[in-house]
C-alpha cells in the first residue's frame, strides 16, 4: 500500500475548510508547514480513518470534530497492486465509510467497506498505529492506546510483533524440507492457476473473473439506479416546500402589506430630502454669519492694537524730546564753558611770548611738548573711537547670531501654553497612589524598590508586594492615553518653534528677543558717539594725530642761560599749564556733554520714526475712533444675527429625520417587492420543471428495482471477496514458502537484526543490539565492547534508536505481504546535528523499497533530508 494524497474536511482548525496533501511520493516525501499549521491533525485523522469505525464515537472520534460542531471527514487516496483506490469515511452525524477504485465507482461501502480496510491491513491494526505511525511525542515502540500502562494494550502490541516474526521465520521452519516444500508449492500454483493469472489478477472465464464482473456490473446498475431514486426523492420534497413558498408569496394581505410598506417609505424619503435641503439653507446662514462677527472681531482688534501702538509711541517720543532738550542745553553751557578756559589759555600763552621771544629755544621746547600732549589727546581720542568701531561691530555680530524676531516668540508661547494646558489635563486624570513603609519589606516595581511617598500614575502599572502578591493600578485607558499622545505632539510642535528662535527654553527665546533688541540700541548709539568723536571718520583722525607726534619730534633745546631760563619757564609754563588743565577739563566735560546729546539725538531719531509709523498705520485719531465705533455696532449686530441663524439651525437639526434610515427603509421596501416579484416567477417554473421530472420518474419503477440490484450486488461482492481472500492467501502462502528457501534458519529473531544492523551501522559503525525475548523489542546496544542499556542512553540516542528499529519492523512488513507506509510526526526532535544527517542517510536507504511520510516544522534543519516536497492545499468548502 503505498499513499498518495490526504484529504481532510471539516476537522479541528480545519472547520468549514476542505484540506488536502498532494504529492506524496514512492520514497521519502517531506511535509514541512510551521507549528499549528495542522500536520497532527492530519495524522489523528489518517489514524482514525484506518483504525476507528465509521459509527465509532469513543473520545478520539470526538477529538476530530471542530468547536463549530458538524460532521468530520477524511479521504485517502492509494495505490495497490489491485489498482488505485479511495476510502473516504464520515463521522458522527449520518456516518458513512466507502471505498472507490480508480474510476470513482463504489467498491464496498459501510461495514463492507470496514471489511475491506480490515483486509489491506490483515489482522495486525496495532503494528502499523504502534510500530510504524510515530504520533508527535511518542517515541516508545508499545502500540499507542488511551493508557500506555494498560496489560491488554502491551499484549496486543506483542501479539503483533510476535505474529510478525513468526510469518517470516518461525512458523515456516517445519515446510523447509525438499519434496514435500516441492509438492505445496505445487498444489498452491495449481490453485493459483484455477483462479487466478501470474499476476495474481482475475483469470478470465474463471468463477473470480465472473464473480467480479458480475459485482462490477451489479455496481453501475446500483449507482445509477441509486442516483436516481435520490433524484426522485429530493424532487417529491422539493415541490412540497415550493409550492408552500408560492402560498406564502400570493397571500393577498402579505401583499397589501408590501406595497403600503413601500408607499410609506417613498413618502417618508421625500419629506427627508425636503427637510435636509432648509437644514442647509439654515447652516449656510449660520456660517456666513459665523464668519461675518469673526471678521468684525478681528477689524476691532486690529484697531485698537493700532489705538495702544500709537499713544504708546507717542509717550516714548514726548519723553525723548524732553531727553534731548537738556542734552542741548548742557552742551551749549559745556561749549561756552570751553571757550572760556580756551580764552584763558590764550591769555596765559600770550604773556609766556616774551619769555619764548628771548629764549627761541625754550620756546620751540615748551612748543614741542604742547605738540606732544596733542598727540596724546588725538590718540586717546582715536583710541576711543576705534574701541566703539570695535564694539559696533561686535554688537552686530553677536546680533547675527542671536537675532529672533517678535513673531517667532509669540508661536513658542502659544505651543508652550498648549503644551501646558494638555499637561495639567494629563495630571488632572492621573491616580495619586501614596506609600509608607512601617517595616523593613519594600513594594517594587519594574525590579526598582519604590521610595516612600507620592506617585502619579497615568498609565497601567503593576507593584509586587512582598509576602502578599502583585497590585496592578490602572488609572483607565481612553481619555489618558488620547491625552498622551496629545503631549507628545505638543511636545514636538514646542521644540519645533523654539527650534526656529534657537532657544532650549521659551524663556531663553524672550531673553534672546531682549538681547537683539538692545543689541539694535547700542549700535545705534555707538554709531552716534563715534560720528562725534570722528565726524570726518577714523582716518583723517589718524592722518591729525600723525601731524601732531611730526611737530612735536621738531622741538628744539634752549640755547641760553639754564638756570635763568629754567626759573622764567617755570612761572611762564606753571600759569600755562594752570589754565592748559583747566582748559582739558572743561574741554572733556564739554566732549561728554557732546556724547550724550548724541545718544538723546539718536534716541529722539528712533522714537520719531516709531511715531510716524504709528501715524501712517492708525491715519487720523478721529477716523479712527469712529472706525471703533462703527466695527462695535456693526458686532453687536452681527452676533444678533448669528443667535438667530444658531437658534434656527438646532430647531431644523432637533426635527430632522435620519436621511439614512429612511432610505434604508426605502431600499429594503422595494427589495422585498421585487423578492417577492422575482420568487414567485422562479418558483412557478420550478414547479412546473418538478412535475415533469417526477412523472418521468415515478413510471419507471426505481426503487423496486433499486432493492433488487443492491441484493444481487451483496451476493456477488461477497463471492468475489471469498475468491480474491482464497488468491492474496494462496499468493502469500507461496511467497513465504519460496522466501524459506532463501532465508536463514540460525535464530528466531534473525529477521529483525538483519534488517536492523545495516541501518545502526550508519549512526554506530560496529555497534550491535540486542532484542528481549519476551518483548521482542530492543534492551541494550553494545559499543566497543560495551553493552549499555536503552534506559542510561540520552534521550536523543533512545529516540534514533526507536526510529531505525521501526524502520527496520517496516522492512519486515514489507517482507511479510503487509507493506505499510512509515509516517513520523515531528520526529527527531533530539538528535544533534551530526546525527540528524546521520538518521536522512538511514531513512534514504530504506526508502529504496518503501514509502516514509515525513511531518515536520522543522524547515531549516530537514531542508537537508531531500526526498519529494507534499503540497498542502486549503480552501473553503
Amino acid at each position: 500500500m503505498k499513499i498518495r494524497a490526504i484529504e481532510l474536511t471539516n476537522i479541528r482548525r480545519f472547520a468549514g475548510r476542505s484540506a488536502r496533501i498532494e504529492g506524496i511520493g514512492d520514497g521519502i516525501t517531506v511535509l514541512s508547514e510551521p507549528n499549528e499549521f495542522g500536520k497532527s491533525t492530519f495524522f489523528d485523522a489518517l489514524h482514525a480513518l484506518f483504525f476507528e469505525r465509521h459509527r465509532g464515537t469513543r473520545q478520539t472520534v470526538k477529538a476530530l470534530q471542530p468547536h463549530a460542531g458538524g460532521a468530520p471527514e477524511a479521504a485517502i487516496e492509494i495505490d495497490l497492486p489491485q489498482g488505485s483506490f479511495r476510502i473516504e469515511k464520515r463521522w458522527l452525524s449520518r456516518p458513512t465509510a466507502r471505498v472507490l477504485d480508480g474510476n470513482g465507482r463504489i467498491v464496498a461501502q459501510d461495514d463492507e467497506a470496514e471489511a475491506w480496510i480490515d483486509r489491506l491491513l490483515g489482522d495486525g491494526l496495532a503494528g502499523p498505529s504502534g510500530l510504524l505511525w510515530v504520533r508527535q511525542g511518542l517515541l516508545g515502540l508499545e502500540p499507542e492506546g488511551t493508557n500506555a500502562n494498560d496489560k491488554n494494550e502491551r499484549e496486543r502490541g506483542l501479539g503483533a510483533r510476535r505474529d510478525l516474526l513468526s510469518s517470516v521465520a518461525g512458523e515456516i521452519e517445519l515446510m523447509t524440507g525438499g519434496r514435500r516444500l516441492d509438492a505445496v508449492l505445487a498444489r498452491v500454483a495449481e490453485e493459483l492457476g484455477r483462479l487466478a493469472t501470474t499476476t495474481l489478477k482475475p483469470r478470465a472465464g474463471a468463477e473470480w473473473a465472473r464473480s467480479v464482473d458480475e459485482a462490477a456490473t451489479l455496481r453501475d446498475q446500483e449507482a445509477d439506479l441509486a442516483g436516481k431514486a435520490m433524484g426522485l426523492s429530493g424532487d417529491l420534497a422539493r415541490r412540497t416546500e415550493v409550492l408552500r413558498q408560492l402560498k406564502q408569496l400570493d397571500d393577498p394581505e402579505t401583499e397589501r402589506l408590501r406595497n403600503d410598506a413601500l408607499t410609506q417609505a417613498r413618502e417618508a424619503q421625500r419629506a427627508a430630502l425636503a427637510h435636509a435641503e432648509k437644514l442647509a439653507e439654515a447652516r449656510q446662514k449660520l456660517r456666513l454669519a459665523e464668519l461675518t462677527v469673526q471678521a468684525t472681531q478681528t477689524g476691532i482688534g486690529q484697531l485698537e492694537q493700532l489705538s495702544d501702538r500709537l499713544g504708546r509711541a507717542e509717550a516714548e517720543l514726548s519723553h525723548a524730546r524732553d531727553r534731548l532738550a537738556k542734552a542741548e542745553t548742557g552742551a551749549e553751557e559745556a561749549a561756552a564753558a570751553d571757550r572760556l578756559a580756551a580764552d584763558a589759555l590764550g591769555a596765559a600763552s600770550g604773556q609766556a611770548q616774551a619769555i619764548r621771544a628771548r629764549l627761541d629755544a625754550a620756546q620751540r621746547a615748551l612748543l614741542g611738548r604742547a605738540a606732544r600732549e596733542r598727540a596724546t589727546q588725538l590718540r586717546k581720542t582715536l583710541e576711543r573711537a576705534e574701541e566703539l568701531q570695535r564694539k559696533r561691530d561686535q554688537d552686530r555680530a553677536q546680533r547675527e547670531l542671536t537675532a529672533v524676531n517678535s513673531a517667532s516668540v509669540t508661536r513658542a508661547e502659544s505651543a508652550r501654553e498648549a503644551r501646558d494646558r494638555i499637561a495639567a489635563q494629563l495630571e488632572a486624570q492621573s491616580v495619586s497612589v501614596a506609600i509608607r513603609y512601617d517595616g523593613a519589606l519594600r513594594i517594587s516595581a519594574d525590579g526598582e524598590d519604590m521610595p516612600e511617598g507620592c506617585l502619579r500614575l497615568s498609565s497601567a502599572r503593576s507593584f509586587l508586594l512582598p509576602g502578599i502578591g502583585t497590585m496592578r493600578v490602572d488609572p483607565g485607558a481612553g481619555a489618558a492615553e488620547g491625552l498622551a499622545e496629545a503631549l507628545t505632539r505638543a511636545n514636538a510642535e514646542l521644540t519645533a518653534r523654539l527650534a526656529e528662535c534657537g532657544a532650549a527654553t521659551v524663556a531663553e527665546a524672550r531673553q534672546r528677543l531682549a538681547e537683539t533688541q538692545r543689541l539694535d540700541q547700542a549700535m545705534q548709539a555707538s554709531a552716534a558717539l563715534l560720528a562725534e568723536l570722528a565726524p570726518q571718520g577714523l582716518d583723517t583722525l589718524r592722518q591729525e594725530l600723525a601731524r601732531a607726534e611730526a611737530g612735536a619730534g621738531r622741538a628744539e633745546e634752549p640755547v641760553e642761560d639754564p638756570a635763568g631760563l629754567e626759573a622764567a619757564l617755570a612761572a611762564a609754563l606753571a600759569a600755562e599749564a594752570e589754565a592748559r588743565a583747566q582748559s582739558g577739563a572743561v574741554h572733556a566735560r564739554a566732549v561728554t556733554a557732546g556724547e550724550g546729546r548724541a545718544v538723546a539725538r539718536s534716541t529722539a531719531q528712533v522714537a520719531q520714526a516709531a511715531a510716524e509709523a504709528a501715524r501712517i498705520d492708525a491715519g487720523d485719531l478721529g477716523q479712527l475712533a469712529g472706525r471703533l465705533h462703527g466695527l462695535r455696532a456693526d458686532l453687536a449686530l452681527q452676533t444678533g444675527l448669528q443667535t438667530e441663524a444658531v437658534a434656527l439651525c438646532q430647531t431644523l437639526e432637533a426635527a430632522a429625520p435620519d436621511l439614512e434610515t429612511v432610505q434604508a427603509r426605502l431600499a429594503r421596501a422595494e427589495s422585498v417587492v421585487t423578492q417577492a416579484q422575482q420568487g414567485r416567477e422562479r418558483l412557478r417554473g420550478e414547479y412546473a420543471t418538478l412535475n415533469g421530472s417526477i412523472g418521468a420518474l415515478a413510471e419507471q419503477g426505481i426503487e423496486e428495482r433499486l432493492d433488487e440490484v443492491r441484493g444481487k450486488l451483496t451476493a456477488a461482492e461477497a463471492r468475489a471477496a471469498r475468491y480474491a481472500a482464497e488468491v492474496q492467501a494462496l499468493a502469500r502462502l507461496r511467497s513465504a514458502l519460496e522466501d524459506a528457501r532463501r532465508k536463514a534458519r540460525d535464530a528466531y529473531f534473525a529477521p529483525v537484526l538483519r534488517e536492523l544492523e545495516p541501518l545502526l551501522s550508519v549512526l554506530h559503525p560496529g555497534a550491535a543490539m540486542q532484542i528481549d525475548d519476551q518483548s521482542l523489542l530492543p534492551v541494550a546496544l553494545t559499543r566497543n565492547g560495551q553493552q549499555e542499556s536503552l534506559d542510561i542512553l540520552s534521550g536523543g540516542t533512545r529516540e534514533q534508536i526507536a526510529i531505525l528499529t521501526r524502520l527496520a519492523f517496516a522492512r519486515l512488513y514489507a517482507h511479510a505481504g503487509q507493506s505499510v507506509p512509515v509516517i513520523l510526526d515531528d520526529a527527531l526532535v533530539h538528535s544533534d546535528d551530526d546525527r540528524i544527517e546521520a538518521m536522512f542517510t538511514a531513512l534514504h536507504r530504506v526508502a529504496k523499497d518503501q514509502q516514509i511520510i515525513v511531518l515536520t516544522c522543522r524547515q531549516r534543519a530537514f531542508a537537508a533530508l531531500g526526498g519529494t516536497r507534499a503540497t498542502a492545499v486549503i480552501s473553503a468548502i
